[in-house]
């Protein structure tokens, strides 16, 4: 009799703790919903403003970004609901067929790709603008995870840990660059850094790959003339503030306007052609001028809230490939805002990346929902036992 009964209370005991951390799965699940929620209204409201001067100028109609990012968002929600309602599962038999198809992407706008401000990053595909480099973040994400759940410990050896790196990684880098983009390589750097700290693959392996990756991209920024305008502009930006330092200056002069509590929402100076990419690159100053401070930590805030949702989704994913896959999702989001928001501070060199969720782009936000699908999915599905 006492050994039913201590068993109906095991079976008790063990049903609450799941139920407990179904519900931990789902506030998780919850958190990223509503800080996603939250940055894409920031991120409306300050399109708004950010982008109306130049919309007014060039086709005469104030509210034309809004729009186009009113329809990126739309079609993000549409793709974020299915990628979610996907087991991730899934993306293993898919992860090779959506790398090929990345790189047939940048292969195609390296030769027919639109030219915009010195780099070929667009294909113009009539209505809109689809921009590859986005969904390859994406592809070699999943690639990573999948051919490094595949390989399980033979990432011991050197070779088999090189091997997909330099395939997966390496030639995604190389088409990015030759676009030429280097913050999008580096941020498609740190997401691969992100799964594989989360594979069986040695940390020495996985330290000294990243310190490779960075010694490369320390070369690369040296390589070419603009992108050293960037690095002495980020040292000493009034040292040609008329000239290579403009931009960084402008910002300076829109976050300072900002003060503690802001000008007020489209009260903006800065985006009346003194700040240029007011509405993408730079979209995190006119929230710090017309928020102040106030609005700039908010943001902040969320983008750590994020990281630390998905950081708590990669410890409870069910599998090696689901923790890989959130890993390589949070690295890379985190990543993109940090670099984003660091160039505008003046605290890292500028990359014209754009702050995710917020900075105008139909590809970027698009892709972007998409991958927080998956990272909802893995978050659904996460242990219930231990």
């Amino acid at each position: 009799m006492t050994g039913k009964v201590t068993s109906i209370t095991q079976v008790r005991t063990t049903a609450r703790r799941r139920e407990r951390q179904r519900s931990v799965n789902a506030r998780t699940a919850t958190t990223i919903l509503v800080v996603v929620a939250m940055l894409l209204v920031v991120g409306v409201t300050a399109i708004i403003s950010a982008s109306s001067a130049v919309a007014i100028v060039e086709v005469s109609d104030r509210f034309y970004f809004l729009k186009r990012q009113l329809v990126g968002i739309g079609v993000g929600l549409a793709a974020m609901a299915v990628t979610s309602s996907i087991p991730y599962q899934t993306y293993r038999r898919w992860a090779l067929w959506l790398f090929w198809i990345s790189i047939a992407l940048l292969l195609a706008v390296l030769a027919v790709g639109e030219v915009v401000g010195g780099s070929r990053r667009w294909l113009d595909l009539g209505p809109v603008n689809f921009q590859p480099s986005e969904f390859s973040k994406f592809a070699v994400v999943v690639a990573l995870a999948a051919v490094a759940e595949r390989k399980g410990r033979l990432l011991e050896d050197s070779g088999h840990f090189m091997g997909p790196l330099v395939l997966l990684v390496g030639l995604t880098g190389l088409l990015v660059m030759l676009q030429p983009d280097l913050g999008t390589t580096v941020v498609i750097g740190v997401a691969a850094f992100g799964v594989l700290l989360c594979s069986q693959a040695p940390l020495r392996y996985v330290i000294g790959s990243g310190m490779l990756a960075l010694a490369a991209g320390a070369t690369l920024a040296v390589s070419a003339d603009y992108r050293m305008e960037r690095i002495e502009a980020f040292l000493n930006p009034w040292a040609d503030a008329l000239g290579s330092g403009y931009q960084l200056v402008q910002s300076y002069f829109a976050l300072g306007n900002g003060g503690l509590f802001g000008v007020g929402l489209g009260a903006s100076r800065a985006r009346w052609f003194y700040l240029p990419n007011a509405h993408t690159d730079f979209i995190f100053a006119i929230i710090g001028e017309e928020t102040g401070l106030v609005g700039g930590l908010t943001v902040m805030l969320l983008f750590t809230l994020l990281a630390v949702a998905g950081w708590t989704v990669v410890r409870r994913a069910p599998d090696g490939f689901g923790r890989m896959l959130a890993a390589g999702i949070t690295a890379w989001l985190t990543a993109q805002a940090a670099i984003n928001i660091g160039g505008v501070l003046g605290v890292l060199p500028i990359t014209g990346i754009t702050l995710p969720l917020v900075s105008f782009g139909g590809t970027s936000v698009g892709v972007t929902m998409a991958a927080i699908g998956v990272l909802l999915n893995v978050a659904q599905q996460g242990r219930t036992e231990g």
